[in-house]
């Protein structure tokens, strides 16, 4: 018997993919200690619980006081990842100032989390243990700037063609990521693929969301 597969389905398999090739490629390029190898999950992690934050607040499938819980942990978690990896730091720091140029931070999660991470990040980057790539900082921001105008796009929130579609997953980020590593910015194109886990962690919650009754 045949069975259909479902957004969800598809987000996650390509989610369990995703974090794995990332892991293939830290084997690949020697990047394997304990830390570097908790981030493909931590990256798939924190996309669907920033997600789960979004759509509680936004929609209301989701408990509010939870995902204002879970801010928490997962700002000092995102600040740790960047105060540790510099790669990290330059898309986190670049998305949340990316996202706070376009106007994004609209809840108290958001604005916890955002709160915490940038603050621990700050202060990293006063004290010198963050490194950041100012170039690949700026292109990140641009980046994300971008895709979040163009997603707020009605026709593109609608979905209503397949170039709407494509829009609606923010590409230009992922094409910048992709595009640092290439130039060697970023060590590794496990980056890519951890990026890829956040944005596929973060669609995955979007259309378990979508499924669930009260929700559509």
């Amino acid at each position: 018997m045949n069975y259909p597969i479902t957004r969800t389905m598809l987000f996650s398999i390509l989610s369990v993919t995703s974090v794995a090739l990332a892991y293939v490629f830290l084997l690949l390029d020697g990047l394997d200690s304990t830390f570097l190898l908790s981030l493909p999950l931590s990256y798939l992690l924190l996309g669907m619980l920033i997600k789960y934050g979004d759509q509680a607040y936004d929609v209301g499938c989701f408990d509010k006081r939870k995902a204002l819980v879970l801010a928490i942990p997962c700002g000092i978690w995102l600040g740790y990842m960047m105060i540790h990896d510099p790669s990290t730091a330059t898309i986190g720091v670049g998305m949340l100032l990316g996202l706070l140029a376009a106007g994004k931070y609209d809840n108290r999660g958001f604005i916890v989390g955002f709160a915490i991470s940038i603050t621990i990040a700050a202060i990293g980057y006063w004290e010198g243990s963050l490194q950041l790539a100012l170039g690949g900082l700026v292109i990140v921001i641009l980046a994300t700037i971008v895709d979040e105008k163009v997603n707020d796009m009605e026709r593109v929130e609608g979905r209503r063609t397949l170039l709407d579609r494509i829009l609606y997953q923010r590409p230009l980020l992922k094409i910048a990521v992709l595009s640092l590593c290439v130039v060697g910015i970023f060590p590794s194109f496990a980056y890519l693929f951890m990026f890829l886990s956040f944005d596929l962690g973060y669609g995955l919650v979007d259309s378990v969301s979508e499924e669930m009754e009260g929700c559509r």
